[in-house]
């Protein structure tokens, strides 16, 4: 009797369904006072309007951080000593209508704020993926330990072990999409990648 043990593995990629757009506000000022109001100002009109996507069905969610103040010094080459007040901040927004991510990154980029954006799937499709793969990942591990009992002249008799691995999504390429109308930029939409992982010891007979 020998122990063969075999990783299998199975993934399926499928193309993001929501964008996750993090506006970062800073604003730096010698004055104190003047780059907390500049920074309050430009983080109330991305709120604002993370708040109409979300309210309109365009966004499933949308967070505003609190403002955070702190101080910036340096020396310059001739010795001279330098103090700005930096104030910072972030808005995120969570769309679902994958329609308005390039003109959302547009208008808030326009308003002052720097944007970025990250992919995902929903957690029922991601979960149903997985679910639906696990089954496929298990053939894999059983079809590499069939060819290894097949090269020592003997089968497969039972299943010892099963171990779950890593699972999860992540970008795996990228397809280019007209995402808006008028004068937006082209946003390309990531595949992520669903993969399910086992590791299985199988005894030969």
């Amino acid at each position: 009797m020998t122990v063969i043990t075999t990783v299998g593995t199975a993934e399926r990629h499928l193309s993001a369904e929501r964008a996750t757009l993090v506006a970062r506000v800073s604003v730096s000022d010698a004055d104190r006072a003047t780059a907390v109001a500049a920074a309050t100002a430009l983080h109330n009109r991305l709120a604002a309007r993370a708040g109409e996507l979300h309210a309109a069905g365009d966004a499933t969610w949308h967070h505003a951080s609190t403002l955070s103040t702190g101080v910036h010094q340096w020396v310059d080459n001739d010795g001279s000593l330098h103090r700005e007040h930096v104030t910072t901040s972030s808005v995120q927004v969570k769309l679902s209508n994958l329609d308005r991510v390039a003109d959302t990154v547009e208008q808030l980029s326009a308003m002052g704020a720097s944007v970025h954006a990250s992919w995902a799937l929903t957690e029922v499709t991601r979960t149903r993926v997985t679910r639906e793969i696990r089954a496929a990942a298990v053939s894999d591990a059983r079809v590499e330990a069939d060819d290894f009992a097949s090269a020592l002249g003997t089968t497969i008799a039972r299943v010892v072990t099963l171990r779950a691995g890593e699972a999860g999504p992540g970008p795996v390429g990228l397809r280019s999409a007209a995402m808006a109308s008028g004068e937006s930029a082209e946003v390309s939409i990531p595949d992520i990648t669903v993969r399910v992982e086992v590791t299985a010891e199988f005894e030969t007979s």
